[in-house]
């Protein structure tokens, strides 16, 4: 006994142990994505239409399975036969009730089947690219907010520090002027920066609050400790680089691209609306009562070739054709207009990240400098050619500074991470995440060809629980 408890207790001491290793683990950004990819309900949403698209492959490949019909009737009948009359009564009363089967399979529907596969398959690759873009954005947006938590937890930081001095700083005010070094005005002035100092630092704390609650609507849990990404552009990557691999693999250009296939197939399956159909169709039933005439029971079986051929159907097909050239022709601009989009937000990223990275350039310059400055007016103030509103202004100017520094770097890296997105790298697939990726294909195959059957559990097409913190 006395052993079990001693290793149960080395059990719980270990498990403390992990659980505090865990919980004070630095998370890094690479955790927040996996997180948010397995769990983010917008981005599961986005994987249950794509599966529900699937179907569509499916449905179109089920014209060329027989569908097979049974019924049945069962009922009161009454008849009048006024040429009857002479040979006793004109009305008969009675109970017909019949069943039957008929089976008719599809032989020729104008090439509307093959039309119609190509179409859903065009639309399933399409929504595919689409769930990528999502993928895209949601880790633009949890980057985002990961960036934007480390931005104002270092000017929150920044703030409380700044806050101190100029605490410091009206008390040392006070008791100089208490002592008649100082005027009643250098209270004040110290007195007016230290109550905006509180007021920066609130509003701060509530853009850190609304920070923390998007991480946590998107990843699905509060931050804990950050740590800052290392986010940079390959050093050979130019801007026509860019350019090229966003018009050839950017997920809304891919989507956009495989409808204006959809809309082509689309096309031909209006169009073999006007040809014929040709159906091979079995039946057999049986009749009971079924006229005064010929009572009794009747059996019937027959095998037949059904020929279709539509002459006119109120010009209907004519304008389902004439409306999908139409999307067609709308397809093809917005494959335009994709790509346009895509380089325009590849450029306006690329212009963005220069600007960051000059900006922290000057940032750390402005830096040294401010820092040399004032500790040359906190010297000057001391034998009195530097007045106390000097010293204020001077530490001001520092501390804004090291804010636009942490902005310039908020902005350096979510400008990288655009460039990556513009290019179509910013998905599961290219990020290798530690989290297992989503692959559409598995729900795609079960049910491309099910002829029976309704969906399996939707939980064999989530995404496994394989994430593992950083260490």
């Amino acid at each position: 006994m006395a052993g079990k408890s001693r290793s149960a207790a080395s059990v719980l001491t270990t498990c403390s142990l992990l659980f505090c290793f865990s919980a004070n683990a630095e998370a890094t950004l690479e955790d927040a994505w996996s997180l948010a990819y397995r769990n983010n309900p917008s981005l599961q949403a986005k994987r249950a239409e794509l599966r529900a698209t699937d179907e569509a492959v499916s449905q179109a490949l089920s014209h060329w399975r027989p569908s097979i019909d049974a019924t049945g009737s069962a009922g009161k009948t009454n008849q009048k036969i006024p040429s009857l009359e002479p040979f006793g009564t004109e009305d008969f009363n009675g109970t017909t009730r019949s069943y039957g089967v008929q089976a008719t399979q599809p032989l020729f529907r104008g090439f509307r089947t093959i039309a119609e596969t190509k179409a859903a398959e065009q639309q399933v690759l399409s929504e595919r690219a689409k769930l990528e873009d999502a993928e895209q954005q949601l880790f633009l947006d949890t980057a985002s907010a990961y960036l934007s938590v480390l931005r104002d937890t270092s000017i929150l930081d920044m703030m409380r520090d700044n806050e101190n001095i100029l605490q410091q700083k009206l008390q040392e005010t006070r008791v100089r002027h208490n002592a008649g070094e100082l005027t009643s005005t250098d209270v004040r002035q110290s007195e007016s920066r230290l109550a905006r100092a509180r007021v920066t630092r609130f509003q701060v704390e509530n853009s850190l609050t609304q920070d923390r609650a998007a991480y946590k609507r998107l990843v699905g849990e509060m931050p804990a400790s950050l740590k800052p990404p290392r986010l940079e552009l390959h050093p050979q990557q130019g801007l026509e680089d860019i350019f090229h691999r966003a018009a050839m693999q950017n997920p809304n250009v891919t989507a956009s691209r495989f409808a204006v296939e959809q809309a082509k197939a689309e096309i031909d399956l209006n169009k073999g609306s006007l040809l014929p159909e040709v159906d091979l169709v079995g039946n057999t039933g049986r009749i009971w009562g079924q006229s005064g005439l010929l009572p009794g029971e009747q059996e019937t079986s027959q095998v037949l070739v059904q020929v279709t051929m539509p002459l006119y159907r109120s010009g209907a097909d004519y304008s389902r054709t004439r409306a999908a050239e139409q999307v067609l022709t709308q397809r093809e601009m917005e494959l335009d207009d994709s790509r346009d989009k895509v380089h325009e937000s590849a450029n306006n990223a690329w212009q963005a990240l220069e600007t960051a990275q000059a900006a922290l350039d000057a940032d750390r310059t402005e830096i040294e400098a401010a820092g040399s400055a004032l500790a040359g007016v906190k010297e000057e103030s001391k034998v009195g050619t530097r007045t106390t509103l000097d010293v204020l202004n001077a530490e001001q100017e520092l501390l804004d500074a090291k804010v636009d520094q942490a902005k310039s770097q908020h902005d350096k890296d979510m400008a990288v991470l655009q460039i990556e997105a513009a290019a179509g790298e910013l998905t599961a697939e290219h990020l290798k995440l530690r989290a297992a990726t989503y692959d559409p294909r598995l729900h795609y195959e079960d049910v491309r060809s099910q002829w029976i059957g309704f969906s399996k559990d939707d939980s064999r097409y989530g995404v496994p629980s394989s994430h593992t913190p950083a260490q």
